[in-house]
């Protein structure tokens, strides 16, 4: 078995040394990602990984790119180069255990031969030059530019607003909810509030801000009148809608209290959406809450108002067992004994 995966290194490798023998990146032709960290540890080099889309077209748009010589001079003497589909379950398996989001593709990852990772790189339309992806490269290889190198600077205070940006961004990327928050609130206390609706504010509220507690969202859900006469309305309220939803559905929404739940039904009112999809979108948290605070009958409530005549047998089951799993009082679980009832 041994001698088998080794002669299959060895092919690959061949088939690669062929490819860097031509101009541009060579990308591994053969094997899967474990060929190429494989090769990566035998050439005790790092892996570079475009993560693309088979039908993105700004991925095609950038592969005449990857063949200028000059970036493929950069990449095949650095990196071992392998394209990750993200739509392939080796792709989609890889990024969720690795704990990355991909905004866009492309995507650049860089990682050293043990898959750790050492740089991100989010690329656009109007990013696609050789020096961009020359650039990328080269902050990988750098430890002191990297983005792994982030978390380190802001831990001993870099603070500087550009920064503060672009850690914000990448700890989007890399899910860590609680320092995206913290930079996004540190640079919203560093520029004037006249500066809450510019354009790269808003930007920054469509791309990074993932709290609805944060002072720049706070001023935007207060002053929608303002962005819509700036922006187009429909990404306004996407926007909102995008900051307010990520805020309940993640950990942090089932520790709402009530009141913070109000006032998610309200921005989300304020921005057109009908009280039949409120209730559809906040009863888990809301009921939650509820039930947490002993308001059992407004608990009850909130889960009756998703009741129709068309409610299937499954779905009051579910209700009883989510309202068991929440409550031992007494009026509830008559209420969850009902509802058992009418799931037989």
């Amino acid at each position: 078995m041994a001698m088998k995966k080794y002669l299959f290194l060895v092919l690959s490798f061949f088939i690669y040394a062929v490819s860097f023998a031509q101009k541009g990146t060579a990308f591994l032709q053969s094997g899967n990602l474990r060929t190429a960290f494989d090769m990566a540890k035998a050439q005790n080099k790092p892996v570079f990984l475009e993560v693309y889309a088979p039908t993105c077209h700004v991925c095609s748009a950038f592969k005449p790119t990857f063949e200028n010589p000059q970036v493929g001079a950069v990449y095949n003497r650095n990196f071992v180069s392998y394209k990750l589909d993200i739509t392939a379950p080796e792709g989609a398996a890889f990024l969720n255990k690795q704990g990355i989001w991909i905004p866009s593709t492309p995507t650049l990852l860089f990682f050293d031969k043990d898959v750790k990772l050492m740089h991100i790189s989010v690329l656009g339309e109007n990013f696609n030059t050789p020096q961009v992806l020359i650039d990328a490269a080269n902050k990988a290889l750098d430890p002191k530019t990297r983005t792994s190198s982030y978390k380190a600077s802001f831990r001993s205070g870099k603070r500087d607003a550009d920064f503060l940006i672009e850690y914000g961004y990448m700890a989007r990327v890399m899910q860590d909810t609680l320092d995206n928050i913290n930079t996004m609130n540190i640079y919203a206390s560093q520029i004037p509030v006249a500066q809450y609706s510019n354009n790269t504010s808003f930007l920054l509220l469509q791309k990074v801000i993932m709290d609805d507690e944060n002072p720049i969202f706070k001023y935007f859900i207060a002053h929608l009148g303002e962005y819509n006469a700036k922006y187009e309305k429909t990404l306004v309220k996407q926007t909102a809608e995008n900051i307010i939803m990520y805020s309940l559905y993640s950990s942090r929404g089932m520790r709402y209290n009530s009141a913070k739940i109000a006032q998610v039904r309200a921005n989300l009112a304020k921005l057109g959406v009908d009280k039949k999809s409120i209730n559809g979108r906040v009863w888990r948290e809301e009921s939650t809450a509820y039930f947490r605070e002993g308001k059992i009958q407004q608990a009850l409530a909130v889960l009756d108002s998703l009741l129709e005549p068309t409610t299937d047998k499954s779905s009051y089951t579910f209700l009883s067992n989510w309202i068991k799993a929440r409550t031992s009082d007494k009026v509830a679980l008559a209420k969850a004994a009902a509802y058992a009832a009418k799931g037989r």
